[in-house]
């Protein structure tokens, strides 16, 4: 498998992806629908599911036996799309968030991405996002480093002290409210400052260029995170659970993303309260 030829085959298409964005963005989103699926704060577009028809078309295109995890659901793909995040153990598949930050992309945030990763037998092997309001494209290949914009980000480590960290809401799961709120409390203390951008996509990518040190997560699918994890991993960023465990691409997970000495310091003090 050429996976050199893939990877920059699935970065053409998140840029097609992010070009109906902006066009979306544009016309002030006049065509675009909006509804809502498992509560308020859940919402698709009419755009999240014309990407996701438009990736899985054409990904199908390069590889006809590739399986698709992805956010939204399209009955004609039907048989194409997995249920159950297991079966990403098995076979080559695509793990695909059409629009990451839908909600941001809803309200004009202009903070909103396009996230494909590539799995085969479970394991990442690429990993793409693109971000179309700053025209940034995050691209890595396991083992083969991280770029953005076709220039290699570099290896480095990096305390919290005087970075800056970020942390996400979990707006599906409402049972994570208030330890969420705690979280951003213990990462506040412990760094020069927190924020909260609405795209977990993102997040890591940010974090793998060094805009953060760390993110953290109370719940997430894997089409939030499968390309950021490996993004993040290839810049020398460690990535877990909240708890220091290994992060799988199945049920909905926590997610700890950041520089190893950022990590240790956030685990050490969650350990010794």
């Amino acid at each position: 498998m050429n996976y050199e030829m893939i990877q920059q085959e699935i970065e053409r298409l998140a840029r097609k992806a992010g070009e109906k964005i902006l066009h979306s963005d544009a016309a002030s989103l006049r065509d675009v629908t909006v509804t809502t699926k498992s509560s308020r704060r859940d919402l698709v577009t009419s755009m999240d599911l014309e990407i996701q028809q438009m990736l899985i078309t054409e990904l199908r295109k390069l590889l006809p036996e590739s399986r698709f995890l992805c956010e939204e659901s399209i009955p004609e793909l039907a048989n194409a799309i997995l249920t159950d995040p297991s079966d990403l153990e098995r076979g080559l598949c695509f793990i695909i968030d059409p629009i990451d930050g839908t909600a941001n992309f809803v309200h004009g945030m202009r903070h909103s991405c396009t996230s494909i990763a590539m799995t085969v037998d479970g394991e990442t092997r690429i990993g793409v996002i693109y971000d179309p309001y700053r025209d940034e494209l995050f691209s890595a290949r396991k083992g083969f480093g991280c770029a953005l914009n076709g220039e290699t980000l570099p290896v480095f480590d990096a305390s919290m002290k005087n970075e800056i960290t970020v942390f996400g809401t979990a707006p599906y799961d409402e049972s994570t409210n208030a330890p969420t709120f705690r979280l951003a409390h213990r990462l506040y203390e412990l760094s020069a400052d927190v924020r909260r951008t609405g795209s977990a996509a993102l997040d890591c990518c940010w974090t793998a260029c060094g805009r953060f040190a760390l993110y953290a997560e109370l719940s997430l699918s894997a089409w939030d995170y499968a390309a950021g994890k490996l993004i993040a991993e290839e810049t020398g960023c460690i990535v877990t659970d909240i708890g220091g465990n290994p992060l799988l691409l199945k049920n909905k997970p926590s997610i700890l993303c950041g520089r190893p000495t950022a990590v240790s310091e956030y685990l050490n003090v969650e350990q010794s309260c």
